[in-house]
């Protein structure tokens, strides 16, 4: 017997990290946790943090119980989520990019601790041949070094979009606070005065994002459309590790960085939560030679730096502390600092559509033109000077509207909300006809190029798809590929989208089974 209780021992103690997606619960499923509860520690995590699973994998054998690693979305979203008790009951843990955001938002209270285990700068990657014109290979410039080089043509650059994402919110703080260098954290004052440095530095930026994940792929699948990518130094090591040729630059006057805190929330899904992460906690801080080596910048000395990591100097710059100064700051980057965006809208009005769906669509549009269209990050409406073609099909294209949006202009809001308000349902569906047309007319040299495709049911008309990749590929020779962004709807073909998403380097957002208001606000982030 007592050999018997030591194998099933031995058995649970070994039991594995459970995957993205599975049953955060798993009460019962053994005796092995810390306190001999046998509940698997739920963790949310931000996503950069996927290349750790097999670290965690391991922490999980040695402490003896079960750890569920769950990515649901970005570190700005999570926060959200974690203020409004939507992890409540069924999380234990978060460990996202930073928690300054939550700090931010008034949500500290939903976090019971925090323990940080390693940081990670935002950082360029730039193009090595990019790096040794400028003669950046041998010094580490400042941010208005980059936008100096920006201001004179010389660079172009990629970021995610920081409404969205905690890689380019950090960014933007940084080169504001830095470039207001007063050694305090950005006030309004700073912005007013940084303005215009601001604006030359993002004109250079011909590339944007949801998520810091697309954003590096794009740069590596198509690097013709940037110089440099700001990205995490982490992933950017990692690129460079796997064969990317960038070199990788913090610049000199100083950055914010993820800090990554594990912490236990407030309201855990299992009473041994907190004893749980804590002993995770105190094993990654045993184990900061394995942050270093994933290019992360341990919070102890370890014996082995690698010398990626310790040949540049990170200056930390201060947080802002008031969320009306930060929100200021974003609106002005969407409105007024970066590239305009010239996008299209190719919009599903066939037979199918009718009804329900089509009123649906116009709900949605109209948001996007009376400025109601928001997350709970922030507000994702078409922006002052964004270039936006609505383009309405189902047989055949329709007759577009191209317009440049103001939210200061009824006349012009009038002109796209009466494009939407006329949308009538009919006929049959031809997608590849529509999205060559968008494709031929859409012109990069005239703001950051993108096509939204909404569409409920597999094509009837016009051109196979076979058709389109071939006559797509010529289309876009010249001029680089125009991604399209497919939202899955209706009885949509899965298989197809996803081969348009592919070739074009877009990305596909499924509301087959979720919100078509949430999968067109998501799309904004790359746009």
């Amino acid at each position: 017997m007592n050999r018997l209780i030591a194998v099933l021992l031995t058995l649970l103690a070994g039991a594995a990290l459970t995957a993205c997606g599975t049953d955060g619960e798993n009460g019962g499923s053994g005796k092995g946790g810390v306190s001999g509860s046998g509940d698997a520690l739920n963790i949310v995590a931000a996503t950069e943090l996927k290349d750790l699973e097999p670290l965690v994998q391991q922490a999980s054998e040695e402490l003896g119980f079960p750890i569920n690693l769950e990515f649901p979305g970005g570190t700005l979203q999570n926060s959200q989520d974690l203020k409004h008790g939507r992890f409540d009951g069924t999380i234990d843990a978060t460990w996202l990019a930073t928690n300054r955001y939550i700090d931010l938002i008034g949500a500290r209270n939903a976090l019971a601790d925090e323990t940080k285990v390693a940081t990670s700068p935002v950082a360029f990657g730039v193009q090595e041949a990019k790096a040794r014109e400028l003669g950046w290979e041998t010094t580490q410039p400042t941010w208005g070094d980059f936008a100096d080089a920006a201001r004179e043509g010389k660079f172009t650059f990629g970021m995610t979009d920081p409404s969205v994402s905690n890689s380019g919110f950090s960014a933007l703080v940084s080169v504001a606070t830095a470039m207001a260098d007063t050694g305090s954290a950005l006030t309004d004052e700073d912005i007013e005065k940084v303005g215009p440095r601001l604006h030359e530095l993002f004109q250079a930026q011909s590339m944007v994002s949801g998520s810091s994940g697309w954003l590096a792929d794009a740069f590596q699948q198509d690097p013709e459309k940037a110089d440099a990518i700001v990205n995490y130094e982490s992933t950017l090591q990692q690129m460079r590790k796997d064969g990317a040729a960038i070199a990788i630059i913090v610049p000199a006057d100083g950055v914010i960085s993820a800090d990554y805190p594990l912490s236990t929330l407030a309201n855990p899904a299992h009473k041994d939560a907190p004893e749980q992460v804590k002993a995770l906690a105190d094993w990654l801080l045993d184990h900061q030679q394995e942050m270093a080596d994933s290019f992360r910048r341990p919070v102890a000395d370890v014996s082995n730096m690698p010398a990626e990591l310790s040949g540049q100097t990170v200056i930390e710059l201060p947080f802002p502390a008031n969320y009306d100064t930060v929100n200021a700051l974003v609106d002005r980057y969407n409105n007024e600092f970066r590239k305009r965006g010239s996008t299209t809208f190719a919009l599903d009005t066939s037979g199918s559509m009718q009804g329900e769906r089509l009123e649906s669509l116009k709900q949605i549009m109209t948001s996007f033109v009376d400025g109601t269209a928001s997350t709970d990050i922030g507000n994702v409406a078409l922006r002052d000077g964004e270039q936006v073609t609505l383009q309405s099909f189902s047989s055949k294209p329709h007759e577009p509207f191209t317009g440049t949006f103001s939210k200061s202009d009824p006349g012009v809001q009038q002109q796209f909300q009466g494009y939407i308000d006329g949308l009538v349902a009919g006929g049959k569906t031809n997608i590849y006809d529509t999205l060559l047309e968008a494709t031929e007319k859409s012109d990069p040299a005239s703001g950051i190029s993108s096509i939204v495709l909404l569409s409920d049911g597999a094509v009837t008309a016009g051109r196979s798809l076979e058709q389109f990749k071939r006559e797509y590929t010529a289309a876009t020779a010249t001029k680089g590929r125009i991604p399209v962004f497919v939202i899955l709807y209706g009885e949509a073909s899965e298989k197809d989208m996803k081969e348009v998403a592919d070739l074009t380097g877009g990305a596909v957002f499924d509301a087959l089974n979720g919100d078509l208001s949430e999968a067109f606000k998501e799309i904004r982030g790359y746009q």
